[in-house]
């Protein structure tokens, strides 16, 4: 293990020279062996042994992280350099948009991306492809996997150990498998599988209807090929993401409200079908190098931002890997994998997300051409709706990934809580609302009290929740006549200490019943799977509500609710 303190390794639980207990797998670095021709991972206490582990020649410096470059993609940047199969022979690896061809760099500039000439691409991918053979591609492979069989072993038994020693504590029943069909959730699954011993264990695939057909097919393959495995497919049956995307804008960078809305709660939703009430353990593929965010993840947790379904413990048997790590697993282990990555792509999520680099959208033309037509239209479509005065540059240049807020939306007007204070009572404000009240509002108060309908003066409508502790009068709710609003509720606090919390809170109840386009966010943050959205309605079971107030807290939804933040204008 490594101690980040004293930047040194220690084969103890402890740091031997300042005591620090938290450790960390040794970082790594990629040197380069002329002689052997293949990459060699050494770990941080290494870096001074600049010796090749096949041949004991002299090594060199290349890289942080590399990954192979298969032959399918070879040909495609051989095109773009105009060199078809040139390098067929060669050793080719990459790095973010850094090719390496038997060690040597070479660079290619986004703008080679952005100015291809994808027609002539594809006709040449057609053309040379039964050429393009992996005979000499087997052969580089055989030499790193060799060159690095040292490294295998290592994290191979080290992360069998992890996921041994953190599933001892759940039933095999409760242990599940996040599967993405992706290649570190793919890593992932076959750990586990193979250090448990138990190929017949739940595996979730989180389908969020912009996969890449590959990653369809993967998915299927994988259900074939594992026979034994509980292959639960969570797929969001009720929304469209184009009719989402017209209500509310596409996603973005730091707005993707795609990822609660068509992964993590469908993935919720088929954890409470599966489990109820019970805390499961779910091992995950997510690496701390994969973002800046994710590196302040916790390696096990079970309360974190990382844990964005409440209901798990997440664990991560790669966590500390790089991409060359997940790499020398897939091939020396011979795992199947998704196709997607022998065309090119780095990552294999939703195919038209915010986060994909140039290189992903150039590959998005060449090998999903209709999906990518109809994608950019629709971008140039909302550029023209919320006024951009150069539609095409807006979209082409990347800068609606950019975007914040609802600026141009209508969809905007339904986040603003909209209220008057009362001029007759204290503590009371008359807030606006855009539909009817239903029995499903009235739900929206279970976490503050017991709703009751029977206390309240039956006369002017009027609903009182009590305090649960000491059954007295907290709020009243009171249908609302007013000039200016077409529905409107009276929302008067009483017998408490703070009045401003409570109001601020009933206020996000409210813009939750105007605002609702069911991104699940909710439904992923109750531990106790007592909020329920279905069909138009957002309602909160009183059964199972246990008020612990995450869904009326800023800290766990600023704003009360997730389209506060989405769709929030400057004034």
């Amino acid at each position: 293990m490594w101690c980040k303190k004293c930047e040194k390794e220690t084969p103890d639980k402890k740091c031997n020279e300042c005591g620090s207990s938290t450790l960390t797998e040794a970082p790594i670095e990629v040197y380069w062996c002329n002689n052997c021709n293949t990459p060699i991972i050494k770990r941080a206490s290494d870096i001074g042994k600049n010796t090749c582990t096949l041949c004991g020649n002299a090594t060199q410096y290349m890289c942080s992280d590399l990954r192979p470059v298969f032959p399918e993609e070879r040909l495609l940047i051989e095109l773009l350099l105009d060199c078809p199969l040139e390098h067929t022979q060669k050793s080719v690896w990459a790095s973010n948009n850094k090719y390496y061809f038997d060690g040597k760099v070479k660079s290619i500039p986004t703008s080679m991306f952005a100015s291809a000439d994808v027609e002539n691409l594809i006709t040449g991918l057609n053309e040379f492809k039964s050429n393009n053979s992996y005979e000499w591609f087997d052969k580089h492979i055989a030499t790193f996997i060799s060159a690095n069989r040292d490294r295998l072993d290592s994290i191979k038994n080290e992360a069998y150990d992890f996921i041994k020693d953190t599933a001892k504590d759940y039933p095999a029943n409760n242990t599940v498998i996040s599967f993405s069909g992706g290649k570190d959730s793919t890593v992932v699954a076959d750990l586990v599988v193979r250090a448990l011993g138990n190929p017949s264990l739940v595996h979730i695939f989180g389908n969020t209807t912009l996969e890449f057909p590959l990653t369809i097919e993967y998915a299927q393959r994988f259900r074939k090929n594992n026979p034994k495995a509980i292959l639960k497919i969570a797929k969001n049956k009720e929304q469209d993401f184009y009719s989402v995307c017209e209500d509310i804008g596409p996603p973005a960078r730091m707005m993707r409200w795609c990822c609660s809305m068509f992964k993590t709660g469908p993935i919720t939703r088929t954890i409470n079908n599966l489990y109820k009430d019970k805390q499961i353990l779910t091992f995950y593929g997510i690496r701390k190098y994969e973002s800046a965010s994710r590196s302040k993840y916790d390696r096990v947790s079970s309360n974190n931002e990382s844990v964005k379904i409440q209901k798990q413990t997440v664990a991560a048997p790669i966590f500390d890997w790089k991409d060359i790590d997940v790499w020398l697993y897939i091939l020396a282990e011979n795992v199947d994998f998704n196709v997607a990555y022998r065309l090119g792509y780095d990552r294999v999520g939703c195919w038209c997300c915010p986060n994909n680099n140039e290189r992903a959208q150039f590959l998005a033309k060449i090998y999903m051409p209709d999906e990518y037509k109809k994608w950019h239209d629709f971008l140039i479509s909302f550029a023209k709706k919320i006024g951009k005065p150069d539609p095409e540059v807006y979209v082409d240049t990347g800068k609606w990934k950019a975007r914040q807020g609802g600026n141009g939306v209508a969809a905007a007007n339904d986040i603003k809580i909209k209220f008057t204070n009362c001029t007759v009572e204290d503590n009371a404000k008359i807030y606006q609302l855009n539909k009817p009240i239903t029995d499903s509002f009235y739900s929206l108060f279970n976490p503050f009290g017991v709703v009751s309908k029977e206390l309240g003066r039956k006369l002017i409508g009027e609903v009182i929740i009590l305090d649960p502790k000491h059954n007295v009068p907290i709020i009243s709710l009171q249908p609302f006549k007013q000039a200016d609003y077409e529905y409107a509720i009276k929302v008067k606090t009483m017998n408490v200490a703070n009045h401003e919390d409570l109001q601020r809170m009933a206020g996000y109840q409210i813009r939750k019943y105007n605002a609702c386009r069911k991104c699940l966010k909710c439904e992923s943050l109750c531990r106790s799977g007592a909020i329920m959205i279905y069909g138009d309605t957002y309602r909160i079971d009183s059964d199972k509500c246990t008020r612990c107030k995450k869904c009326v807290t800023a800290k766990y939804l600023d704003g009360g609710c997730k389209m506060a933040s989405y769709l929030a204008t400057k004034e």
